[in-house]
Formats: C-alpha cells, structure tokens, sequence
C-alpha cells in the first residue's frame, strides 16, 4: 500500500521520504526472491527514478545500507553514487570494504578532514604493502591529493610511516631528504651521523643523486672528525656541527694547524679557499709571525692584496703595510694610503715615475707630518 502512503503523506503535507524509503527497501527485499530477477542496474535505475519523479531527495546512503545488508553490494555501490553527501557515502563505503572507492569519493568532495578520516582508516586496517599499492597515485591519478594529504600528515606526526612510504614508492630522494632533516634536528652528533649515512645511502640508490649522496657522506665523515678533534684538544673547543670552513678557521684559531691540513687534505679544499680561510683565522688569532711565515711559503694564489684588505679591515694598519711590497706596484701607493703612511705613498709613486698619482697624494695629504713627507719626496724626485 505504498502509493495510498505516499498520497496520504502529500495531503497531509508531511515529508513523503520515509514512505519512498520503505518502498525502496521492500522492492530490494522483494528481488531477493526467486521470482525475480531483476538486475542491479533496473533496479538502482528504478528507485532513482521514482524519487526524482516524486520531487525527493533522499538519503540514498540509508537504502544502499539496507542493499549490501541484503547481499547486493553491487547495487549498494551503484546507489551510493547517486548520494550527494560524501559524508553519508565514503563510511558506508568502508564498511563495505570498498576503500578505493572511499578514497576517491573523499578526494572528489574536497573535504580535508574527510580524506584523513579515509587514510587513517584504511592505515590501521590494511597490511602496510595493500595501503601503499592502494594509494599508487601513478595507476589512479585521482588519488594524487590523497598522497600529498598523507606526506603532510606523516611529517607531521609518523615519520617511520613517511619513510615506509617513500620506500615502498621507489621514492628514494624523498626518502633520503627525510633522512637529512631528521639529522638537523637531532642535537645529538652520533645520531646524525648515522641519519646522514642513511641519507648518503638512500640517495646513492637513485642514480641522477650522486651529488646529493656524497655530500651527505662527507657530512657524516667532517662530523666523525670534529668528535675525534674534540676529544683530541680535551673538549677546549667545540667544532662538531660546525661547516667545514667553520671547523677549519676554528682549528687554526686554536693552535691545531696540523687537524686544519688534515682536514684540507680529507674534502679536498681548494687552494684559494685554503689561503682565505687561513689568512682570516691568523689574523683572528692575531698569530702575526704564522701569518708571515704563511705568507712566504709559496706564491699566494689569491695575490697579497686581500692581505692588506682584511688585516685592514679588522684595523690593524701596521700589520697591513708589511704586505704592500708585495702587491702590484700599480696599487702600492694607493694600499699605503689606506695604511696612512702618505711618505712611502709617495714613494711608491716615485718609483714609477707616476707623477700625476704624486700630486694627487700630496694635495691628499692632512697638513703636518704627513705633507712634510710627500714634500720631501716629491723634492728629492726633481
């Protein structure tokens, strides 16, 4: 008697849909019997039909529930696509076990909160292996915002998860990233070291990671050092987590000039970061004989000029002027200015004949002494 209902319900002015739900639910009862056998699809199509007819929308997640209770699960699957409510779809989905399904119909809704609930479902009831294949965005493409809501989430709050993932993805730069990260954000220089050996090692499984790889080698190995320095120098300096530049100034600084080769020779410094680091480190521990005697071991690939620039620089004029000789003769007159001695500015100017620089420097040169010694200068050239 549902049609008598249903009219009754109109008149009446109440909400028709628990009759049209009723009379879903006994034409699914009803196809079970061996005197019909109507298809799934006539079926889903029939109780569409009827609804849109009478003008309801209805939840068809409720009449689907009662299909998969009954044994259709096809044709629960097929009434759920006509649910507009992702929310009344996607739980009745999983508990029929239809996860991909789930997943999708999540991502499709938008709904952030949503697609996690589906994740974490679906992690806590799958094997690792099925949970990974099943979020294998490169044979559903749809699912891509599902991976990345997952990325998010794992970083944030399971890392062994993020890694699983990146394992099981063939994901090994990811996975070495990951590595790395969690090496700089451990205080503990034992634990990094062995972090980045796994970063060094996961990259060297991709082959267009071989820089990636070996830096991070290198970046445990420079730690392994520092530990062996420190305990070497009785813990009275601090070099592990430091760069190697760093770790090379502050050897040098400290008196361990022998560690600072050691370490040149290990990563291979090039010479001219060598002659600047070295030259920056003395200077800093004010050591002016090894800084002269460095100066005079070989020809200074990087000139003598930052010599007199950096020694400048940290004001120490007197130290600088003992470098000028050995600059360009072109800049001498020039550097000892910068040095404030205007006399052997003067000569430097002399001694090439450059008369024009030699007036300059005289009308450069404060009153008192140091004019009195370009005058001399200038006097003696005529």
């Amino acid at each position: 008697m549902h049609l008598l209902a249903l009219r009754i319900s109109q008149y009446l002015g109440l909400r028709p849909d628990p009759v049209l739900k009723h009379w879903a639910v006994a034409r699914i009862a009803r196809s079970k019997s061996a005197l019909s056998q109507e298809s799934d699809a006539g079926l889903c199509s029939a109780i569409v039909e009827k609804f849109e007819k009478e003008g309801e929308r209805a939840s068809y997640a409720d009449i689907a529930k009662k299909a998969w209770e009954a044994g259709r699960v096809r044709l629960a699957t097929m009434l759920l696509d006509h649910e507009s409510r992702a929310a009344e779809q996607v739980p009745l989905l999983l508990e029929m076990k239809q996860d991909k399904i789930a997943l999708e119909k999540a991502v499709d809704s938008g709904d952030t909160d949503l697609v996690y609930h589906v994740l974490l479902r679906l992690q806590s009831a799958l094997s690792p292996g099925d949970f990974f294949h099943l979020l294998d965005d490169s044979l559903t493409p749809a699912l891509t915002p599902a991976v990345r809501l997952l990325q998010v989430y794992a970083r944030e709050n399971n890392r062994q998860l993020l890694r699983d993932f990146y394992y099981q993805d063939d994901r090994r730069v990811d996975a070495g990233t990951l590595y790395v990260e969690e090496a700089y954000a451990t205080p503990l220089a034992d634990d990094r070291a062995e972090l980045l050996r796994l970063a060094s090692k996961s990259f060297a499984e991709d082959k267009d990671a071989a820089f990636e790889s070996k830096q991070a080698e290198d970046a445990a190995r420079l730690l392994q050092m520092q530990a062996g320095y420190e305990a070497e120098a009785d813990h009275r300096v601090a070099l592990r987590g430091l760069s190697l530049s760093d770790t090379i100034s502050a050897l040098i600084t400290h008196g361990l000039g022998k560690r600072a080769e050691a370490l040149r020779s290990a990563f291979k410094v090039p010479d001219k970061r060598w002659w600047w680091l070295k030259l920056k480190a003395l200077a800093a521990a004010k050591n002016w004989t090894a800084l002269e005697t460095f100066a005079k071991s070989k020809k200074s690939p990087i000139g003598y000029e930052p010599f007199v620039r950096h020694l400048l620089a940290v004001e120490q004029p007197g130290q600088a002027a003992l470098y000028v000789p050995r600059c360009e003769a072109r800049h001498r007159p020039d550097l000892y200015v910068e040095c404030g001695l205007w006399g052997k500015a003067a000569e430097a100017a002399k001694e090439r004949g450059d008369k024009s620089k030699l007036e300059e420097i005289r009308q450069r040169a404060p009153s008192g002494l140091a004019q009195r010694e370009v005058e001399e200068v200038i006097r003696r050239a005529k």
